[in-house]
């Protein structure tokens, strides 16, 4: 299903959604849950989002480049998210992105337009998704627009992090994750279990984000979700490989 929804286009240079929310902007609403399934897409003007979730298309489509998708045709069900990894102007790469949120544009600081998670006080027991990743072919670090090849193998990263913001600190309580390097050609089903609490010793997706303070008691209540799926895990980093492509379809949260 589509949805038409035109509003005014919006200056937009940002091209990465790994930043974090500032009190001065009102929160988006959790509204991801009515699509799940990822069949509703809005049509933005340039593009098309899944209703409920924002992506990386504001920031690619300021220098013509789309790249979450609405896949119609390999999906298990309806549709699905199809995100690829573009090679663009100014930054050289840019990884394909959704998530709960939004994108607002800060002049002051374009790297903050993206600002994720919504409010959400549930403590869900995992979250399940089908997908399909093919990384691209060569592992790039870009600096400007240049890129240069280095070890490795780009990865596809998915993830939940339930988090309690209060008092001007943003501490994690619960932890999902997902990062895969691996060809996988075939819809396959993944559920991953949220981890209440500390990790001690996390590997990467597990670890705390950069404005997170620490770890909440594994009995605590969330005010907040972050949802992200990506098809280059380190894109924020402008690592990644050009044509890296990930399919996500019918995902689910188990209480």
């Amino acid at each position: 299903m589509r949805i038409f929804n035109y509003p005014f286009p919006l200056l937009l240079i940002s091209l990465f959604i790994y930043s974090c929310s500032d009190d001065s902007t009102p929160e988006a609403e959790p509204y991801f849950e009515d699509n799940l399934s990822l069949d509703t897409w809005i049509d933005q003007g340039a593009y098309f989002n899944p209703s409920g979730w924002e992506t990386s298309n504001p920031g690619t489509s300021i220098v013509s480049v789309i790249n979450a998708l609405e896949e119609k045709t390999d999906v298990v069900n309806g549709s699905a998210a199809k995100l690829e990894t573009a090679g663009v102007l100014f930054t050289g790469i840019a990884a394909s992105t959704f998530y709960t949120g939004q994108f607002v544009f800060n002049s002051a600081d374009p790297a903050k337009s993206a600002i994720l998670g919504v409010p959400y006080t549930k403590r869900p027991k995992s979250m399940t998704f089908h997908y399909k990743y093919t990384p691209g072919d060569t592992y790039e670090e870009y600096v400007g627009t240049t890129g240069t090849a280095i070890a490795g193998i780009d990865s596809c990263l998915a993830y939940m992090y339930l988090q309690k913001r209060e008092g001007g600190k943003i501490e994690r309580v619960g932890t999902a994750a997902m990062q895969n390097s691996d060809t996988v050609t075939e819809w396959t089903k993944k559920t991953l279990n949220v981890q209440y609490g500390e990790i001690i010793n996390p590997v990467p997706g597990f670890r705390l984000r950069e404005e997170e303070t620490g770890w909440t008691d594994a009995d605590a209540t969330p005010t907040h979700v972050i949802i992200v799926f990506t098809s280059s895990s380190a894109g924020d980093f402008f690592r990644g490989a050009i044509g890296s492509t990930m399919f996500v379809d019918e995902i689910s949260i188990e209480y």
